[in-house]
């Protein structure tokens, strides 16, 4: 019996079944990306490249299509002008058999962004071996991806998915590219990466204000850092923080903006602080759970083997996760100063892959601060004598909680989204609902284009396709929106029954 407990993996094994874990969890994500289609806010922003393409489609097409749109949104609604620029670029313009372009290029850069951040954070600050630190990106990585707040909004809806989940994702990516930068030895590698965060700070400007707020706060606090401990390299990052300042004023000054606010009833400077740290605490469960909480206990041997051997001090960690808390917050200042809320669901998809991050650099830094603590290390040895492996049962355990914990979940589909995904692909949902849609787009492509078209309700609804629908009132935006991009003078949806005459 004492041997099973003792049963250990190599590090490369378990960084191995990592690597299946997270292959075998994307597969089903990725899968339903061929079903997703195009809705609502895709077809206004869509419209301008969908209009180009038809006289030939290349980059000077992209970047006219883009640009039309963001100048357009900029005056009229927003001046968030990277997402903008993202959203015009609608894969279903040039035919909606590309639509699941955009859904593959949010779930890959939301994957690669993520474990790349983990991977060079755990490499600069911790040494850790690179199995070590394969293993706990995998971890990070799954965790933002199958605990995503919805994947329906996140994955699988261009229009909204672009503008927070890829915006994101280039934050990380921005975040990361500074670190590197520190550590690079050559010049010509130094000026190459200024100049690659210079152009990413552009982008994160111009992206959601969850992103481009925290953006220039991660860019802000990085060259303090630089200023304090290496003032000569200081000079590879003022060009992205002066680009920065000049994006984020073209894009919170937008006219756009005003327009916007108009439609709600915003809180004053003070009191969306306050609220904002008032929302962190009631939408701390919601973002985490219990897999969350299970996937930071599957992470702790992993993290243990790094901190116990880096020359690092985790000083005051009580300090860092009053910072960390506070960061994690803005993510709702700017809901609560302009519409009076804490944010849309859809603004929640940035704010929850902040927070799930946060936590796991929380449990970085205090199991770092206990493994470089005397006093409490002394303690531990006198409960606990044996050294810490990668013990097979450990994780065997793990598993079985993660089980249990699904067992017991109402919202199967919500919690895990590669089991949401999986469920609409073997249900055969997804397919008979892209096929409504593919019909739907017949009968008004066949129409006379000279009178309102009415269309069947969808039969099918899979949830994370499909958030809301056109509806019987050819005025609703939804309809309008459709129709323009269709050119028809209307569009309206009815019952099954009704446009079948059963």
């Amino acid at each position: 019996m004492n041997k099973i407990f003792r049963i250990s993996f190599s590090r490369i094994i378990l960084a191995a079944l990592m690597l299946c874990a997270i292959a075998a969890a994307l597969v089903p994500l990725y899968r339903l990306t061929l079903y997703a289609i195009p809705r609502y806010d895709d077809f206004s922003y869509g419209l301008n490249l969908w209009k180009a393409q038809r006289y030939g489609y290349g980059l000077r097409t992209i970047i006219e299509a883009g640009y039309q749109t963001a100048l357009g949104f900029h005056y009229s609604w927003q001046g968030t002008y990277s997402s903008i620029f993202m959203m015009a670029q609608m894969p279903g313009a040039l035919g909606f058999q590309y639509y699941f372009i955009g859904p593959a290029l949010l779930i890959t850069s939301l994957v690669v962004s993520v474990f790349f951040l983990s991977m060079v954070l755990t490499g600069h600050y911790l040494k850790g071996e690179p199995a070590d630190r394969i293993s706990f990106s995998v971890i990070v990585t799954l965790t933002l991806t199958e605990c995503i707040y919805t994947a329906q909004q996140g994955f699988y809806w261009y229009n909204s998915g672009v503008h927070y989940v890829f915006m994101h994702s280039i934050m990380f990516v921005m975040t990361a590219l500074l670190v590197i930068c520190a550590d690079a030895k050559k010049l010509p590698v130094r000026i190459l990466l200024g100049a690659v965060i210079t152009a990413l700070s552009f982008v994160c400007a111009g992206a959601n204000f969850v992103t481009c707020i925290q953006g220039i706060l991660i860019l802000s606090g990085f060259i303090v850092i630089v200023l304090i401990t290496s003032p000569k390299k200081i000079l590879y990052y003022l060009p992205a923080f002066f680009v920065y300042i000049v994006g984020l004023r073209l894009n919170l000054t937008a006219p756009g903006n005003a327009h916007r606010q108009a439609s709600y009833q915003g809180f004053g400077a003070v009191r969306s602080v306050l609220e904002s740290l008032k929302a962190g605490v009631f939408n701390a469960w919601k973002f985490s759970g219990w897999f969350v909480v299970i996937l930071l206990l599957t992470a702790a041997p992993v993290i243990w083997m790094m901190v116990k051997k880096t020359e690092h001090r985790f000083r005051l960690p009580g300090l860092f996760t009053v910072l960390s808390y506070c960061f994690y917050c803005t993510g709702y200042t700017s809901s609560f100063y302009s519409m009076g809320n804490a944010g849309l669901s859809r603004t929640w998809i940035a704010v929850c892959f902040t927070f799930q991050l946060l936590l796991f650099a929380n449990e970085v830094y205090w199991l770092g601060y206990i493994a470089h603590n005397e006093k409490l290390m002394g303690l531990l040895r006198r409960l606990y004598k044996g050294g810490v492996r990668h013990f097979a049962l450990y994780y065997a355990l793990m598993a079985v909680l993660m089980l249990t914990a699904f067992h017991f979940t109402l919202d199967k589909i919500g919690a895990v989204s590669s089991f949401g995904a999986y469920y609409y692909v073997h249900t055969g949902e997804a397919y008979a609902f892209h096929e409504e849609f593919l019909e739907r787009v017949r009968m008004i492509e066949e129409s006379d284009h000279e009178s309102v078209v009415t269309v069947p309700e969808y039969g099918y609804k899979p949830w994370f396709l499909i958030n809301r629908d056109i509806t019987d009132d050819q005025s609703q935006e939804e309809n309008r929106i459709m129709a323009d991009y269709f050119g028809v003078p209307g569009i309206r949806a009815v019952s099954r029954d009704e446009f079948y005459g059963n």
